[in-house]
């Protein structure tokens, strides 16, 4: 394996807790879902139904996840304050390689209203080579929004793509102030 690619392990379901809940947060883009556990934000999904996000949780988190009718009052405010900023929120990586967790750790620290290439965030997690696998962990980011792969472009300055749909991408970083309306 090059140094340069991380492991495809980081891809693989993770055996959780069996105490992963979730809520939903409003965004400008819609509905954003947010599942939990209590070392932090595990998974979140925006553009897609209840039920397609339950059984993705279930799918990628090895376990089953249980609507909180109740969700902490902190967690509520954690993402709505990150939502609106840059506040810090407690994130549960588990199950990720080194290099996913250090991708995903410097794309949560890209300030809201500013973008950051692929090979701008490589290089700061110290593999300057590294830009596809940064683009791929992007792509399979289990946190979307609240650790912002939408503020992550192309050296070019193109946004480039974003699932489930680019639009979503440029209206998020108009919303910031990264792009202009």
């Amino acid at each position: 394996m090059r140094p340069d690619r991380p492991h495809a392990a980081a891809n693989r379901p993770v055996q959780r807790t069996p105490d992963v809940r979730y809520t939903s947060a409003e965004t400008p883009v819609g509905p954003l879902w947010v599942a939990y556990s209590e070392r932090g934000v595990c998974l979140t999904t925006l553009a897609v139904d209840e039920t397609e996000f339950v059984n993705r949780c279930a799918q990628e988190l090895g376990s089953t996840v249980t609507r909180d009718a109740s969700p902490p009052r902190e967690l509520l405010e954690a993402v709505a304050a990150r939502l609106e900023g840059d506040r810090s929120i407690p994130f549960d990586l588990d199950g990720r390689t080194p290099f996913h967790r250090a991708v995903l750790e410097a794309v949560a620290a890209i300030p809201r209203g500013q973008v950051r290439t692929y090979g701008e965030i490589a290089r700061a997690v110290g593999r300057p080579q590294a830009a596809r696998a940064v683009g791929e962990t992007m792509r399979t980011n289990p946190i979307p929004v609240l650790i912002p792969c939408h503020r992550v472009v192309r050296s070019g300055g193109d946004i480039g793509r974003y699932s489930p749909d680019p639009e979503i991408k440029r209206r998020l970083l108009v919303e910031e102030g990264a792009i202009p309306g």
